[in-house]
Parts: structure tokens; sequence; C-alpha cells
């Protein structure tokens, strides 16, 4: 029984390989538009997005209400609170503990210091320029002092104070040049520099003291 023409060629090979790449081709084609159309769509709603969040005055009204439905749900107790005068007085205990800090970290330094002079100066078998050195140091502090007393005559203490720390820190300058003398200058420098921080360290804490008094007696009054 002979068959049919059409059911010969769907039969033959080469018909269904024809077949398969015009259904495969025909698919590749929904894809791509779906794809492009994907594509389309996500752009729109990102530019629709930007152009509701690039608004301004949208954004600063969203704010605003944000704002205020925050400070809403805050209680009474917390909006009374003294939020500026607490922060003041933090910043205030935070500033006197780093001069505390600062100033204890600089007398430990200047310990550590003297005491490695004083191993430089007995090993170079320079030992009598210690005492010498320091009781330089000491008369020069008093000398300076006197002097910036009659220059800053009634000042406070804190202009006072101000002109300590210059004496330090050029006690400190003496300290550091004494590295371009020789031998026996360098540590007669080292010592008179040592002798100098330790006067004005020691007037130092005697104005902060007579200070302290002052407050507290004015307190009392």
């Amino acid at each position: 029984m002979a068959l049919p023409a059409s059911t010969l060629l769907s039969l033959t090979p080469k018909f269904q390989i024809i077949k398969l790449c015009k259904h495969q081709t025909s698919q590749l084609q929904s894809c791509s538009l779906w794809g492009v159309r994907y594509k389309n769509s996500r752009k729109c709603s990102v530019k629709v997005t930007v152009a509701q969040m690039g608004d301004p005055d949208k954004v600063k009204l969203q704010l605003s209400i944000v704002k205020e439905r925050l400070w809403e749900a805050v209680p009474d107790s917390a909006k009374d609170f003294p939020w500026q005068k607490a922060e003041k007085t933090m910043l205030e205990k935070l500033f006197v503990l780093g001069q505390k800090a600062l100033k204890w970290s600089l007398i430990v330094l200047f310990i550590f210091s003297s005491l490695s002079d004083a191993i430089f100066s007995i090993s170079r078998n320079q030992e009598l320029m210690i005492p010498f050195g320091l009781l330089v140091g000491h008369l020069m502090t008093d000398f300076l002092r006197e002097t910036l007393l009659e220059l800053f005559r009634g000042s406070e203490g804190k202009v006072l104070q101000r002109e300590f720390l210059g004496l330090g820190c050029f006690f400190v300058l003496v300290k550091f040049m004494s590295a371009f003398f020789a031998l026996q200058a360098r540590v007669f420098l080292l010592h008179v520099a040592n002798g100098g921080l330790m006067q004005v360290l020691w007037l130092w804490r005697s104005l902060v003291e007579e200070d302290d008094r002052g407050k507290a007696i004015s307190a009392e009054d």
C-alpha cells in the first residue's frame, strides 16, 4: 500500500531538521521580543522612580513629615530635658579630662627624660654637671618669672599660665638645641633645661592651687 506524499516528507530526516530549525527560530524571536519589552519597561520604571525622587521639594516635604512624626513620638520628658546645657557640661568635663591627661603625660615624659639625662651624664663621667645645671635652671626660671610678673603685673591667672607654658617651651627648646654642642656643654644644657622645667612645673602647680583656693572662697561667700 502506497503512503501519501505528506507522510513521506514528514518521515524524511531533512524535513524534520528544517522543522526543528523553524521552531527554534520562532522561540528565539519571541524571547528576544520579550527581553526588549522587559528592558523597555525596566527603563521606564527607573525613569519614573528617578523623576519622583529627583524633585527636591517633595524630598524636603517628606523629610519634614518624617521629622515631625519622630518628634511627636518622643516622650515629653525627653523634650523637656536641657540637651544644650548637658552638651555644654559634657564638653567642659571632657576638656578638663583632656587637660589632666595631657598634664600627667608630660610629667611622666619629663621624669623619664630626666632619668635618661642623668644616666647619660654618669656614663660619660660628667655627673658633677647634674647639680650645677639643675641649680642654674632653677635660678633662671625664678629670674624669668620675676621679669614676667613685673611685665604682667595685675594679670589674671590664665595669662600667667600661658607665660609659664612659654617658659616650658623655652626650656624644651634648650634641651633639643643641646644636641648641637660638645659633650660638656651638652650635658650642662640638658640639666639646665631639666632644672628649669622642674621649677616651671612647681610654680604652675602652686598657681593652680591658689586659683582653686580663690574659687573655693568666692563660692563660700
